[in-house]
């Protein structure tokens, strides 16, 4: 069982997958939007999904912006669509650290999406050590 990692854009969607055992991230696609719940479905037979990490963005002290509540209601249709848990973590600085990573390299959905879910299977990790 994996877990899909998901980095929300209006005009792209970034893609990352887990390993089976839930330590590892790596990227997996960028799609557009009405790409992806297409592709869904097939994703969540062909990684047997058993649940969802979607970056919710935040601004810089925590709070909301009117791009979270954007990311909220696209949250509530992928759990709708795909019948798995969606988990909503904070994605603050995910985009900075994946072009800082890629360097001058554009289109880094899929890195922030792996970035994003790397994150959540750390401290689930850590979690699991406490």
């Amino acid at each position: 069982m994996r877990i899909l990692g998901i980095d929300y854009g209006t005009k792209r969607v970034g893609l990352a997958i887990s390993d089976e055992l839930g330590l590892l991230a790596r990227e997996l696609d960028i799609v557009s939007p009405v790409d992806f719940f297409r592709r869904l479905p097939g994703l969540i037979k062909e990684y047997e999904i058993e649940s969802i990490v979607l970056g919710v963005p935040l601004n810089m002290s925590g709070q909301d912006t009117d791009k979270t509540k954007e990311v909220r209601a696209f949250q509530q249709s992928v759990e709708e669509a795909s019948g798995v848990p969606v988990h909503g973590v904070d994605e603050r600085l995910s985009s900075q650290m994946a072009q800082r990573i890629s360097g001058s390299a554009t289109n880094l959905d899929s890195l922030a999406a792996q970035i994003i879910l790397q994150n959540y299977l750390n401290q689930q990790t850590s979690k699991l050590a406490n």
